[in-house]
């Protein structure tokens, strides 16, 4: 499981959740008619009804622990992936540290070793004690498994507001769950690109 399947099924999930109330909504007027004019019980439309939303509500369920099961899978899988992709600190990194750390450095001259060193936090570190010795600001840098938690809080959060979001329409949840759908779509893709590409923005605001 990728993270853009996961996300492609949280989308589904909320498309299906917009689908359903929208179709409750058309059935219980559909019934209420049927009742009216007498082709119908009024007990027979509320059970269709209510078995309606129980089947809706059962796949639901089904779906979102699976999302919530797989958000942890793939936790623990883009960690193991993100260790792989930082460098280590080898000799010949710290060498060249500590030479500049004796050194009158330029901003300028910093910012280039900041994106030489973008894929090493250590050194990302260092670099900053660098210039703060030197009275020199640094863009901030961004963890990629920082980057990775609010994803998956993302993801996490709008599967839960699809979850949540109630069948019956009684408060104008359709509406509402319209535009969330919109703006989730959005977010969710917005925030995996720049996870995606971490290591080109992974240098930050100052």
């Amino acid at each position: 499981m990728t993270l853009q399947q996961l996300k492609a099924q949280i989308d589904s999930l909320g498309t299906y959740k917009q689908q359903k109330i929208e179709a409750y909504e058309s059935m219980q007027k559909d019934l209420a008619e049927k009742v009216r004019n007498q082709l119908m019980y009024q007990s027979e439309a509320e059970l269709r009804l209510y078995n309606f939303k129980q089947e809706a509500e059962q796949y639901l369920n089904t779906e979102y622990q699976s999302i919530l099961a797989k958000l942890d899978s793939v936790e623990k899988t883009e960690l193991e992936k993100i260790k792989s992709e930082y460098e280590t600190v080898t000799a010949d990194v710290l060498a060249e540290l500590s030479l500049l750390s004796t050194m009158r450095l330029s901003e300028q001259e910093l910012l280039d070793y900041l994106e030489k060193y973008k894929r090493n936090p250590l050194a990302i570190k260092k670099l900053h004690e660098i210039g703060l010795a030197n009275s020199i600001s640094l863009p901030s840098y961004i963890l990629k498994e920082d980057r990775l938690a609010e994803l998956l809080k993302l993801f996490k959060q709008y599967a839960e507001t699809y979850h949540d979001t109630p069948i019956i329409d009684s408060l104008g949840s359709a509406s509402d769950l319209a535009f969330t759908l919109v703006f989730a779509y959005e977010n969710m893709d917005e925030a995996l690109k720049n996870y995606s590409n971490h290591f080109d923005t992974a240098l930050g605001p100052y």
